[in-house]
């Protein structure tokens, strides 16, 4: 006989597993949460926990960790009972735990035995794993987070089926007419399954005679006239007449299927048709045809229709019991039971004005729910639940209903006997006598407290930043909205500060996106330091946040928070032993001056904030009118270089390279050249950051490959010319990772030697994206692809990177030819590159030669190659060529 721990909340779930248990003759133990559950496991020594996931206080995850944590009991054997995860998700928390069991409810009582029987074998085991918290926390957090919102949205859907078929129930209890009854089915039948058309069709029996009587649901009034009464029992309904059951059927393919229904009907691809009848006899049938979606049926929409048959067939059964008193007794009995007995508080009240509408009547279920009695609120008003909470949106709809009759629904904060809060939804609805007058009210009450709290913390999560737990992009929108509806009232002003880190990507690539979180989370901290309660500081996305400052003064206010925060950014912050300076640039704009939307705000201050960048960064600006006029110029430029390419207005032009030792040309650079329509030649400078930006520099770096490649063809099998062209690679075409693979395609495609094509990148183009950029650029060297490192000196200049990248030629930046004729130290940083590069066998190109006195100091240097508007400025195509042939 062993002893065994059973670990649940729910009373009932804990009765069963131990009367299993017991059945076996083992000792059983109780608990119903985690933190009970470890006080028995210390105390007592359980050879088995049989323990549920989900509890109050600690639930089963957290029990297990306690227990692995704790060596005297770890290796107490346990095993897990669920209903609230999925399969998968509770093995892979489980495996972590060292929990190899679980049961999976609901489950037969043989599958418990043997489980119980199977964790009780002795057996050769392992000790239980040390459990990773960090995986095991982040793994629990995603599961758990899933699971609530699944489970949500289950609540959410059940609820609102629930909510309409209650309401309609309401609806009908109120009615007596049969014909208004069995219209309201039939449409609402056709509304909550989603159908484009509902039929209803039954068979009245007045006095010895039939008569068939159609109600239809989703026809156009004019379409109505026309169409025929369906055979009522022939083609498919007769069949579901005839069997008592539902049938549901979807057409394959194109055709349609035939049920039965006359001429002028609709096409019927899908359908669901259930029986209208009672316990003891069969009225009719309702049909439901083709879904809004074009989808099947599914099994719940054949439910929801035998549901709505299933209200016809009462409506018909109450109408035999009006006529047959004894048999409406018992009816009434049985309802009177099932209000009793149902999981939902209902209340009737008197509809009495003068003695403010007293409770007659109050089911099992509302004193479970309030914690009153029925004897209680007898005679009392429901507004008892309100307590003095009296100023709530939802009441006024409810009072309107008590005024005029009809119906309607609220959720409501109400309060138990004990003064604790629930919130509860209410289905009130007004019911009828004889002549027409409201009698009394009917209210179902539904405690939907979980539910709310469910979508609390959804809300939260839809409204806040996961990472720094700061107001998101939504929340600050709304807030700003509010603001700006205030300033406008009290005639004040706000100010928005739109902050981006400088350099921050550096921080993330370099040093790995954990540190780079950390770092944002430091920065979020920082930043709520500097700024008022009444503030708001949201972060935008990556590394962007925004402020909003209400009840600003003057500009000056704006000043000195500025000034706070990048004073704040001054501090180093130190992460894992890295210590990293996160300045700042920021763009400020000032309701109404700068704007009197929030778009037009974020706009301006988006526009600010690129000002402050380019003025060097770490500093704010606040926006102007020329700051807007500029972005408009560059909306307009990235607009139009989204057609460029197709409109044919890029194209390459070439500058040679002049090779000193033998005086002639073999090498040329490609060189990109936008002529705009209206605006004609835009500098490369000008529009080349616009595609960087913009993600442009992709397709426009694949067109580059393309034609230049092609031309280097045509030279080729044309003018007999094995000339060297170098194309230029930006950092962005290394991060998409299929530069190789594009240029190596170009080549084979038209029979190039790779020896004629030369990639020329730079240091920061390099370093950006390094593993990718090496790898590519390795392989492409492997096939006989030339590299340049371009602009060398101006980025990181590393000897170690140098040493490591694969490189055939350095071209030295045209920064430091400028001045070698004259400058001592730019003349010895040269001769330093150039001895270097020679001892690493590269080729060494000097850019932006333009007088003779550069020319003769690098031919006295040993520089290999030259490139400058000395010898030759960028030519068109056919200009190149006519330059080659003069100088061969």
């Amino acid at each position: 006989m062993a002893t065994i721990l059973i670990v649940d909340d729910h009373e009932p779930n804990r009765e069963l597993v131990a009367s299993l248990a017991g059945y076996l003759g083992h000792n059983i133990l109780e608990a119903p949460d985690g933190e009970q559950a470890l006080a028995v496991v210390r105390k007592h020594r359980p050879d088995l926990v049989i323990c549920d996931l989900l509890m109050p206080v600690m639930d089963g995850y957290d029990f297990v960790r306690q227990v692995r944590q704790t060596p005297d009991i770890a290796e107490t054997e346990i095993m897990f009972y669920t209903a609230n995860y999925r399969e998968d998700e509770a093995r892979t928390l489980a495996n972590q735990l060292g929990v190899k069991r679980i049961i999976f409810k609901p489950c037969v009582p043989e599958d418990v035995l043997e489980a119980i029987g199977s964790a009780l074998r002795p057996e050769e085991t392992a000790p239980a794993p040390p459990v990773d918290e960090n995986r095991f926390e982040a793994e629990h957090t995603r599961i758990l987070t899933d699971t609530l919102s699944r489970k949500s949205d289950e609540l959410e859907k059940a609820n609102r089926r629930l909510a309409a078929l209650t309401e309609i129930n309401l609806q009908l209890s109120g009615m007596r007419d049969a014909g208004r009854m069995l219209e309201t089915i039939c449409r609402d039948a056709r509304a909550l399954v989603g159908a484009c058309y509902g039929i209803l069709c039954v068979n009245e029996n007045h006095n010895g005679g039939q008569q068939i009587r159609l109600f239809l649901s989703g026809f156009s009034p004019d379409s109505k006239q026309g169409l025929a009464c369906p055979d009522f029992d022939g083609g498919l309904p007769g069949v579901v007449l005839r069997d008592k059951t539902t049938k549901r059927l979807h057409a394959a393919g194109q055709h349609n299927l035939r049920i039965g229904l006359p001429e002028g009907y609709p096409p019927v691809r899908a359908c669901v048709i259930s029986p209208i009848m009672s316990a003891t006899e069969v009225y009719g049938w309702v049909c439901l045809v083709n879904r809004l979606d074009d989808q099947p049926f599914t099994e719940e929409d054949e439910w929801l229709c035998s549901s709505h048959a299933a209200m016809a067939g009462r409506v018909y059964e109450n109408r035999s019991l009006y006529l047959q008193l004894e048999s409406r007794a018992r009816k009434l009995q049985l309802y009177d039971r099932a209000i009793e007995e149902s999981s939902n508080g209902i209340v009737i009240c008197l509809a009495d004005k003068t003695r403010d509408n007293p409770v007659i009547y109050a089911n099992r279920a509302f004193s479970l729910m309030t914690g009153y009695t029925h004897d209680e609120i007898l005679g009392m008003s429901p507004r008892f639940l309100l307590a003095n909470d009296h100023e709530q949106p939802g009441l006024d709809r409810l009072r309107n209903c008590m005024r005029h009759g009809g119906s309607a629904r609220a959720i409501l904060r109400n309060y138990r006997k004990d003064g604790s809060l629930f919130w509860n939804e209410v289905a009130l609805a007004a019911v009828h006598n004889d002549q027409g007058d409201v009698a009394h009210f009917i209210s179902v009450f539904n405690d939907v407290t979980d539910r709310k709290r469910y979508e609390a913390a959804l809300e939260y999560q839809a409204n806040h930043d996961d990472l720094t737990g700061l107001p998101n992009r939504n929340l600050l929108r709304d807030r700003l909205d509010h603001a700006i509806a205030q300033a406008n009232r009290e005639k004040t002003n706000l100010a928005v500060l739109l902050l981006d880190l400088d350099q921050f990507k550096r921080v993330n690539d370099g040093l790995g996106h954990a540190i780079g979180d950390r770092l944002i989370q430091r920065v979020a901290a920082r930043m709520i330091q500097c700024v008022r309660e009444s503030d708001t500081v949201a972060r935008l996305g990556g590394d962007e946040f925004m402020i909003l400052s209400t009840n600003v003064r003057n500009e000056h206010s704006a000043v000195a928070l500025a000034q706070k925060l990048l004073r704040q950014f001054e501090r180093k912050i130190v992460i894992k032993g890295h210590e990293i300076v996160a300045s700042a640039s920021i763009g400020i704009a000032i309701y109404p001056k700068d704007g009197e939307s929030g778009d037009e705000l974020f706009r301006n201050a988006d526009t600010a904030m690129y000002r402050a960048k380019d003025l060097g960064r770490n500093g704010f600006q606040f926006y102007s009118a020329d700051m807007n006029n500029r972005m408009r110029e560059r909306l307009y430029l990235e607009q139009s270089l989204r057609n460029a390419i197709s409109r044919h207005e890029l194209s390459l032009w070439y500058q040679p390279k002049l090779d000193l030792s033998s005086n002639t040309i073999r090498s040329t650079e490609a060189l990109i050249r936008w002529r705009h329509p209206q605006l004609g030649m835009i500098s490369p400078t000008d529009f080349i950051p616009i595609a960087e930006d913009t993600g442009l520099i992709l397709p426009i770096g694949a067109w580059i490959i393309e034609d230049a490649t092609r031309q280097i063809s045509e030279w080729r099998d044309k003018e007999d010319q094995n000339i060297r062209v170098a194309i230029n690679i930006s950092a962005h075409q290394f991060g998409h990772q299929r530069l190789s693979e594009q240029i190596i395609q170009a080549l084979e495609s038209l029979q190039l030697p790779p020896r004629l094509l030369t990639l020329e990148v730079t240091e920061t183009a390099l370093m950006t994206h390094m593993e990718a950029a090496v790898r590519q650029l390795q392989a492409l060297r492997d096939i006989g692809v030339c590299v340049a490192l371009d602009d060398f000196g101006t980025g990181y200049s590393s000897l170690t990177y140098l040493k490591h990248f694969p490189i055939d030629v350095l071209k030295i930046d045209r920064s430091f030819v400028a001045d070698i004729a004259h400058d001592t130290e730019s003349g010895a940083i040269v001769r330093t590159i150039i001895t270097l590069a020679h001892s690493l066998n590269m080729t060494v190109v000097a850019e932006g030669v333009e007088t003779q006195a550069q020319l003769a100091f690098l031919k006295e240097n040993g520089c290999d190659e030259i490139q400058g508007y000395l010898f030759c400025k960028p030519l068109p195509a056919g200009e190149f060529l006519e330059f080659l042939r003069h100088h061969r």
